[in-house]
């Protein structure tokens, strides 16, 4: 499995050394030892005898690691390597900062390859839905969601929303109906077309379109739920 590929970020700690980088990939044994798609996260540990890879599966950048593996590194100290793993080596492991890293370069990667994800978040909470910039950004939202491997792309998409799921899967259709989310092969959801991006790009921030032709095509919406704050990929 393909571990996530980011800029390393050192943290710095222990006297100002760069002890803690990530997200970045391990070891291939590691990989094949977990068997799953996420973020790994180094730390040196033992002044540079061990090293500690810490596992955080997608969706879960930012909580504990749910793997932590200790090994040595060919470079260290012969006669310390020779001791083992003592306490004394683990008690300088750190799930906690390694967890802050993996979020921070779980931050800039989205930054990176989402670079509208905030407006698409705006949008997609809205009053005034459906315009054809919250359809463009249910398009941006779906595509991400399918291609971070969620099961269930449009129940996510209703706790953005806070929109009964009938409504949200008919927004879905729409967007589909009016070329704003296309079929790519067998693709699961698709692809945000180019249009899709124009429109989310264009939608100034803080406000709506209130002057979208196509708002009045569709019923506007009374009840609506409380929309989730939980972040997604």
């Amino acid at each position: 499995m393909a571990a996530e590929q980011q800029n390393p970020e050192p943290m710095r700690a222990h006297g100002g050394l760069p002890d803690l980088t990530g997200p970045l990939s391990p070891p291939p044994p590691l990989l094949d030892l977990v068997g799953a798609d996420g973020s790994w996260v180094r730390e040196e540990l033992a002044h540079g005898t061990f090293e500690a890879w810490h596992f955080f599966p997608h969706g879960s950048a930012g909580s504990a690691p749910t793997h932590v593996f200790i090994q040595p590194v060919a470079s260290g100290d012969p006669a310390a390597a020779a001791r083992g793993v003592t306490t004394t080596v683990l008690r300088e492991v750190r799930p906690a900062e390694a967890a802050e890293a993996a979020r921070r370069g779980h931050r800039t990667g989205q930054a990176e390859r989402y670079p509208l994800a905030e407006r698409v978040e705006e949008l997609l909470r809205t009053p005034d839905r459906p315009t054809e910039a919250y359809l463009a950004a249910v398009a941006l939202r779906y595509e991400r969601l399918a291609d971070a491997g969620n099961r269930s792309p449009v129940r996510t998409l209703v706790n953005i929303t806070g929109l009964p799921l009938g409504t949200v899967k008919s927004h879905i259709q729409l967007a589909r109906k009016r070329g704003l989310l296309e079929a790519v092969g067998a693709k699961a959801g698709g692809r945000a077309s180019g249009r899709a991006h124009a429109l989310v790009a264009a939608a100034k921030p803080g406000r709506t379109a209130a002057g979208d032709p196509q708002a009045a095509a569709v019923p506007q919406l009374r009840k609506t739920r409380p929309a989730s704050t939980s972040t997604f990929p």
